[in-house]
């Protein structure tokens, strides 16, 4: 048995936008179940603010479970974990540069290209007032914030088919961000998601298909249907798994993740796979793909989180993280 912190933003607000990327009470009360059902103690220690107050509370936890999103700035995630680091305290999940590196959609996407995993064409928009109305790009195109996760500025609105629905897309984005923008050459046949656990190499756990709203062609989790029908046109052939699963493991090592990360994957109509985004800080919502893919797999989410857990305590050397079954 292992005194495991546990640090997290909680979000108390689902109507406030400045909470959209913390997580719920039902999602940190399920992590901590599932740490505790591995027969271990838990410390909740709160966010980045309540480290720098109580640092003193560290001294008794073994390692850090960390969850916690940051509040503002392109390297939020990255707060808790240079914290600890710091105080030379252990910690579960990737490092401060590895969480910087992924929340940057530009920089993932160069990465990309560099190792030869395909992305869509794309370009920044750092000011729309300054841009010249070129585009060089192939339309529909979707336009993104640089450095938003959660589907942050991604509604039916996002994809737009002419300059002129381009331009004020991204004044209203940019307005509404106040950051620079992604736009991006849209893929709109099928979405895959890929949960990748472990490390030198990690295992990438089958494709999971997002269904998509009919109309907009944008995945269940970011489209706001009021019309309560989804597709999901894809058919998960074995080549079709081992391409998404290989894309996910190229990007989890470009970037540098550890312990565990979340891919996300367009296919065209040909079969082609591309790279989106990838989340070194994925949601442990048992609703989301973590828990779907305990479901596909036959297991607990609590087997899971173990998973996740074993494979940080390998990497750091740490004895007693027992996963009971």
């Amino acid at each position: 048995m292992m005194n495991i912190g546990f640090t997290y933003d909680l979000q108390s607000d689902a109507a406030d936008p400045r909470q959209a990327e913390f997580d719920p009470p039902r999602t940190i009360e399920a992590l901590a179940g599932a740490l505790e059902a591995l027969g271990h103690q838990v410390v909740p220690l709160g966010n980045a603010s309540a480290l720098l107050e109580e640092r003193g509370r560290l001294t008794t936890v073994d390692l850090v479970f960390n969850i916690a999103e940051g509040s503002h700035g392109r390297c939020r995630e990255a707060w808790v974990p240079a914290l600890l680091e710091c105080l030379d305290v252990p910690y579960v999940g990737s490092g401060p540069a590895a969480l910087a590196v992924g929340l940057d959609k530009a920089l993932t996407k160069r990465l990309a290209a560099g190792c030869g995993v395909p992305t869509p064409r794309w370009r920044v928009i750092e000011d729309p007032a300054g841009w010249d109305g070129t585009c060089n790009l192939t339309f529909p195109l979707i336009v993104k914030p640089r450095y938003e996760g959660s589907g942050l500025g991604i509604d039916e609105g996002a994809v737009v088919g002419d300059v002129a629905a381009l331009a004020a897309r991204l004044r209203q984005q940019y307005d509404r961000a106040r950051q620079p923008l992604l736009v991006e050459e849209f893929v709109g046949h099928g979405e895959l998601t890929v949960c990748l656990i472990g490390n030198a190499p990690p295992v990438a756990y089958p494709a999971i298909q997002r269904p998509l709203d009919p109309v907009s062609r944008l995945a269940c989790h970011v489209a706001s249907s009021s019309r309560q029908e989804w597709e999901a046109p894809l058919e998960l052939t074995n080549a079709l798994d081992t391409a998404a699963r290989r894309l996910a493991v190229a990007m989890f090592q470009a970037v540098g993740c550890r312990d565990m990360a979340r891919v996300d994957l367009r296919v065209d109509a040909a079969g082609g796979v591309w790279f989106l985004e990838i989340n070194p800080l994925p949601s442990f919502d048992p609703q989301g793909s973590f828990g779907l893919l305990a479901d596909y797999l036959g297991v607990g989410y609590h087997d899971l989180i173990g998973r996740i857990l074993e494979a940080a305590c390998q990497r750091l050397g740490l004895v007693g993280a027992p996963v009971k079954s």
